[in-house]
Protein backbone atom coordinates (compact mmCIF):
# COMPACT_ATOMS: atom_id res chain seq x y z
CA UNK A 1 0.00 0.00 0.00
CA UNK A 2 1.38 3.38 -1.02
CA UNK A 3 1.03 6.05 1.66
CA UNK A 4 1.00 9.55 0.25
CA UNK A 5 3.29 11.90 2.17
CA UNK A 6 5.21 9.22 4.09
CA UNK A 7 8.47 9.75 2.21
CA UNK A 8 8.28 13.50 2.88
CA UNK A 9 7.54 12.82 6.55
CA UNK A 10 10.60 10.59 6.86
CA UNK A 11 12.72 13.22 5.12
CA UNK A 12 11.58 15.94 7.53
CA UNK A 13 11.37 13.95 10.78
CA UNK A 14 14.10 11.41 10.15
CA UNK A 15 13.98 8.58 12.69
CA UNK A 16 11.02 10.13 14.50
CA UNK A 17 8.55 8.17 12.38
CA UNK A 18 6.90 4.89 13.34
CA UNK A 19 5.26 3.67 10.17
CA UNK A 20 4.34 0.36 8.56
CA UNK A 21 7.93 -0.90 8.42
CA UNK A 22 8.39 -0.35 12.14
CA UNK A 23 5.07 -2.03 12.94
CA UNK A 24 6.00 -5.12 10.91
CA UNK A 25 9.43 -5.29 12.57
CA UNK A 26 8.03 -4.93 16.11
CA UNK A 27 4.78 -6.86 15.88
CA UNK A 28 5.52 -9.25 13.03
CA UNK A 29 2.31 -8.36 11.24
CA UNK A 30 1.31 -6.22 8.27
CA UNK A 31 -0.93 -3.42 9.65
CA UNK A 32 -2.84 -3.17 6.36
CA UNK A 33 -4.20 -6.71 6.17
CA UNK A 34 -7.41 -6.16 8.12
CA UNK A 35 -8.35 -2.50 7.58
CA UNK A 36 -11.93 -1.38 7.18
CA UNK A 37 -12.68 1.00 4.34
CA UNK A 38 -12.83 3.88 6.83
CA UNK A 39 -9.49 2.93 8.37
CA UNK A 40 -7.85 2.58 4.97
CA UNK A 41 -8.96 6.11 4.11
CA UNK A 42 -7.38 7.36 7.34
CA UNK A 43 -3.99 5.76 6.78
CA UNK A 44 -3.43 6.05 3.03
CA UNK A 45 -2.30 9.66 3.41
CA UNK A 46 -0.25 11.35 6.15
CA UNK A 47 -2.66 14.09 7.32
CA UNK A 48 0.06 16.64 8.13
CA UNK A 49 1.68 18.95 5.59
CA UNK A 50 5.35 19.88 5.38
CA UNK A 51 4.90 22.96 7.56
CA UNK A 52 3.20 20.99 10.33
CA UNK A 53 5.88 18.29 10.17
CA UNK A 54 8.67 20.86 10.36
CA UNK A 55 7.00 22.39 13.41
CA UNK A 56 6.67 18.90 14.89
CA UNK A 57 10.40 18.31 14.44
CA UNK A 58 11.20 21.52 16.35
CA UNK A 59 8.70 20.60 19.09
CA UNK A 60 10.18 17.12 19.57
CA UNK A 61 7.18 15.22 18.23
CA UNK A 62 7.14 11.86 16.49
CA UNK A 63 4.77 10.66 13.78
CA UNK A 64 3.08 7.37 14.66
CA UNK A 65 0.89 5.04 12.64
CA UNK A 66 -1.37 3.14 15.01
CA UNK A 67 -3.43 0.04 14.34
CA UNK A 68 -6.41 -1.27 16.28
CA UNK A 69 -5.80 -4.91 15.32
CA UNK A 70 -3.00 -7.35 14.66
CA UNK A 71 -3.66 -10.50 12.64
CA UNK A 72 -7.34 -9.65 12.76
CA UNK A 73 -7.53 -9.62 16.59
CA UNK A 74 -7.95 -6.49 18.77
CA UNK A 75 -4.59 -5.12 19.94
CA UNK A 76 -5.23 -4.40 23.64
CA UNK A 77 -2.75 -3.75 26.42
CA UNK A 78 -2.90 -7.41 27.44
CA UNK A 79 -2.39 -8.72 23.91
CA UNK A 80 0.39 -6.19 23.29
CA UNK A 81 2.16 -7.35 26.44
CA UNK A 82 1.77 -10.98 25.44
CA UNK A 83 3.03 -10.34 21.92
CA UNK A 84 6.12 -8.39 23.04
CA UNK A 85 7.77 -10.62 25.64
CA UNK A 86 9.28 -8.65 28.50
CA UNK A 87 7.66 -5.40 27.41
CA UNK A 88 5.60 -4.83 30.56
CA UNK A 89 7.00 -4.70 34.08
CA UNK A 90 5.92 -7.92 35.88
CA UNK A 91 4.57 -5.74 38.70
CA UNK A 92 1.59 -4.82 36.53
CA UNK A 93 0.37 -8.39 37.01
CA UNK A 94 1.26 -8.66 40.71
CA UNK A 95 -0.52 -5.60 42.05
CA UNK A 96 0.13 -1.89 41.67
CA UNK A 97 -2.03 1.21 41.85
CA UNK A 98 -2.36 4.66 43.23
CA UNK A 99 -3.35 3.25 46.64
CA UNK A 100 -0.74 0.50 46.39
CA UNK A 101 -3.43 -2.10 46.82
CA UNK A 102 -2.35 -5.62 45.91
CA UNK A 103 -5.61 -6.36 44.11
CA UNK A 104 -5.04 -3.66 41.45
CA UNK A 105 -3.51 -5.35 38.43
CA UNK A 106 -4.03 -4.81 34.74
CA UNK A 107 -5.47 -8.32 34.60
CA UNK A 108 -8.48 -7.14 36.61
CA UNK A 109 -8.95 -3.83 34.76
CA UNK A 110 -11.50 -3.76 31.91
CA UNK A 111 -9.52 -1.19 29.92
CA UNK A 112 -6.55 -3.58 29.57
CA UNK A 113 -8.69 -6.18 27.82
CA UNK A 114 -11.01 -3.87 25.87
CA UNK A 115 -9.28 -0.64 24.87
CA UNK A 116 -7.56 -0.46 21.47
CA UNK A 117 -5.86 2.30 19.52
CA UNK A 118 -7.73 4.27 16.89
CA UNK A 119 -6.19 3.35 13.55
CA UNK A 120 -4.53 6.35 11.93
CA UNK A 121 -1.61 8.80 11.96
CA UNK A 122 -0.78 10.94 15.00
CA UNK A 123 1.88 13.43 16.07
CA UNK A 124 3.01 12.81 19.65
CA UNK A 125 5.39 14.63 21.96
CA UNK A 126 8.24 12.30 22.83
CA UNK A 127 8.70 13.90 26.26
CA UNK A 128 6.39 15.14 28.97
CA UNK A 129 5.22 18.70 28.44
CA UNK A 130 6.91 20.53 31.34
CA UNK A 131 3.86 22.73 32.01
CA UNK A 132 1.78 19.62 32.79
CA UNK A 133 4.14 18.15 35.40
CA UNK A 134 3.45 18.41 39.13
CA UNK A 135 -0.16 19.47 38.48
CA UNK A 136 -3.50 17.92 39.38
CA UNK A 137 -5.36 16.18 36.57
CA UNK A 138 -7.84 19.03 36.02
CA UNK A 139 -5.01 21.58 35.95
CA UNK A 140 -3.20 19.49 33.36
CA UNK A 141 -6.41 19.58 31.32
CA UNK A 142 -6.44 23.37 31.65
CA UNK A 143 -2.87 23.53 30.32
CA UNK A 144 -3.82 21.38 27.33
CA UNK A 145 -6.96 23.43 26.68
CA UNK A 146 -4.86 26.61 26.50
CA UNK A 147 -2.56 25.23 23.80
CA UNK A 148 -3.14 26.52 20.25
CA UNK A 149 -4.76 24.37 17.62
CA UNK A 150 -8.53 24.77 17.74
CA UNK A 151 -10.19 21.42 16.99
CA UNK A 152 -6.70 19.99 16.44
CA UNK A 153 -5.48 21.08 19.87
CA UNK A 154 -3.10 18.59 21.55
CA UNK A 155 -4.82 16.17 23.91
CA UNK A 156 -4.07 13.19 26.16
CA UNK A 157 -3.40 9.72 24.84
CA UNK A 158 -5.25 6.65 26.05
CA UNK A 159 -3.36 4.02 28.05
CA UNK A 160 -3.03 1.62 25.10
CA UNK A 161 -1.86 4.47 22.85
CA UNK A 162 0.91 5.37 25.30
CA UNK A 163 2.01 1.76 25.64
CA UNK A 164 1.84 1.14 21.88
CA UNK A 165 3.88 4.23 20.99
CA UNK A 166 6.45 3.68 23.73
CA UNK A 167 7.00 -0.02 23.12
CA UNK A 168 7.16 0.29 19.34
CA UNK A 169 9.66 3.12 19.66
CA UNK A 170 11.88 0.98 21.88
CA UNK A 171 11.70 -1.96 19.47
CA UNK A 172 12.34 0.25 16.44
CA UNK A 173 14.89 2.71 17.83
CA UNK A 174 16.49 0.87 20.76
CA UNK A 175 15.86 3.64 23.31
CA UNK A 176 13.20 4.04 25.98
CA UNK A 177 10.77 6.94 26.06
CA UNK A 178 9.23 7.68 29.49
CA UNK A 179 12.26 6.13 31.19
CA UNK A 180 11.92 8.47 34.17
CA UNK A 181 8.37 9.79 33.91
CA UNK A 182 4.70 8.88 33.80
CA UNK A 183 2.27 9.94 31.08
CA UNK A 184 -1.19 10.39 32.62
CA UNK A 185 -3.77 9.07 30.19
CA UNK A 186 -7.45 9.77 29.56
CA UNK A 187 -8.26 6.12 30.38
CA UNK A 188 -10.23 5.63 33.63
CA UNK A 189 -9.49 2.74 35.97
CA UNK A 190 -12.22 0.77 37.72
CA UNK A 191 -11.52 2.57 41.03
CA UNK A 192 -12.15 6.08 39.68
CA UNK A 193 -8.52 6.90 38.99
CA UNK A 194 -6.84 7.51 35.65
CA UNK A 195 -4.20 5.22 34.22
CA UNK A 196 -0.59 6.38 33.96
CA UNK A 197 2.05 4.60 31.88
CA UNK A 198 5.79 5.04 32.25
CA UNK A 199 9.01 4.48 34.21
CA UNK A 200 10.17 2.26 31.36
CA UNK A 201 13.18 0.53 32.91
CA UNK A 202 15.04 -2.73 32.49
CA UNK A 203 12.07 -4.66 33.96
CA UNK A 204 9.66 -3.23 31.40
CA UNK A 205 7.00 -0.56 31.08
CA UNK A 206 4.97 0.36 34.16
CA UNK A 207 1.20 0.77 34.31
CA UNK A 208 -0.51 2.22 37.38
CA UNK A 209 -3.49 4.40 38.27
CA UNK A 210 -3.73 7.64 40.21
CA UNK A 211 -6.52 9.63 41.78
CA UNK A 212 -7.10 13.01 40.16
CA UNK A 213 -5.94 14.54 43.45
CA UNK A 214 -2.36 13.27 42.99
CA UNK A 215 0.51 15.34 41.63
CA UNK A 216 4.28 15.00 41.50
CA UNK A 217 7.14 16.19 39.33
CA UNK A 218 7.49 13.22 36.98
CA UNK A 219 3.74 12.82 36.34
CA UNK A 220 2.71 14.79 33.26
CA UNK A 221 1.33 14.49 29.75
CA UNK A 222 2.89 13.77 26.36
CA UNK A 223 0.22 15.44 24.20
CA UNK A 224 -0.85 14.12 20.82
CA UNK A 225 -2.66 15.60 17.85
Amino acid sequence: MTIHGLDDARRILGAAVLGPEEIVAALGSDPFTALTAEERARVERVPFDATALAQARVAGEMLVLRTARVDGAPLTLLTLGARLAGALDPKVHRGVGYSLRDEWTIDTQPFAADETCVTGWFLVHQRLLPATCNRLYRLQDAVLAALPGGDGRPRRRSAIEIAYDTLLWQRARGTRLLADGWDWSRTPSSDQGFVAVGEFGDAGLGVIAYSRAVRFGSLGVCPQR
